[in-house]
């Protein structure tokens, strides 16, 4: 899996269309005649010399053709994206608001990913700090389910609404205690996932800044500006961890 997940980079890009050039069905066709007709005409060495020189420069016109090189380009794009979605959390199984939150955090990643190959710039290291970026936001967003869920079925509202019926009766003081200690776990899960949401805003909000130095940059600083953008993608996962964590901690807290 951690293969599929390394950006498209321009080395692979030639390897694949140098290999497209090799196996084009018009080259193979054209050498394997050739070959063909030497075994039939019993002079198969220096016929099959003559094809592999015929075999080279057509594979050699196939692999500059701007055409034939698009087509690899958006065959290779098309199988690795399909590599880096598998696996990932469908929007459409979270509640609204962090569905809407994971969608842009996609949206940014796309948006980014179309700045580097637009650009032709080789920021591996950028586009592997956004694969890991988006894990950690739908790590996050995981946990932000778990939350929203858990205050769907015991809504604060409810419980601060039976702590004030029992709060003052001698005979209930155990049950307020626990619907006390009740009310404080469900608001430090609130607070919790109103930072998830606060937090998401934030950082689709400096991803769309990484995005915009991309567009920017210079060619002439491009190993600096790599690993400044990739120090600044990294960052912003750390801190999506951070608040991941927190919701864990207080998920656990008050299961």
């Amino acid at each position: 899996m951690a293969d599929e997940l390394r950006p498209y980079s321009r080395s692979e890009f030639n390897r694949a269309l140098v290999l497209n050039a090799l196996l084009q069905p018009f080259n193979v066709v054209l050498l394997a005649s050739v070959a063909i007709a030497g075994l039939l005409l019993d002079v198969f060495l220096p016929v099959l010399a003559v094809g592999l020189v015929i075999y080279a420069i057509a594979a050699a016109r196939t692999y500059f053709d701007d055409d034939e090189a698009q087509e690899v380009l958006t065959r290779e794009r098309a199988k690795r994206r399909g590599a880096l979605e598998a696996g990932r959390l469908d929007p459409g199984e979270l509640a609204p608001p962090i569905a809407d939150l994971l969608r842009a955090g996609h949206q940014r990643e796309e948006r980014i990913r179309d700045a580097v190959d637009r650009a032709q710039l080789p920021y591996d290291e950028v586009s592997r700090e956004v694969d890991r970026f988006i894990r950690a936001i739908e790590d996050g967003a995981r946990r932000a389910q778990l939350l929203y869920e858990a205050l769907a079925e015991t809504q604060p509202a409810w419980v601060e609404q039976r702590l004030a019926e029992v709060r003052d009766d001698p005979s209930k003081a155990e049950l307020a205690a626990a619907l006390e200690d009740q009310l404080a776990v469900l608001h430090r899960m609130e607070r919790q996932l109103q930072r998830f949401y606060d937090e998401m805003e934030r950082v689709l909000v400096e991803l769309d800044t990484v995005r915009g130095n991309l567009v920017s940059v210079s060619a002439s600083t491009e190993a600096e500006n790599q690993d400044r953008l990739a120090a600044e993608v990294r960052a912003l996962r750390d801190e999506v961890g951070a608040v991941a964590a927190g919701m864990s901690e207080a998920y656990e807290s008050g299961r």
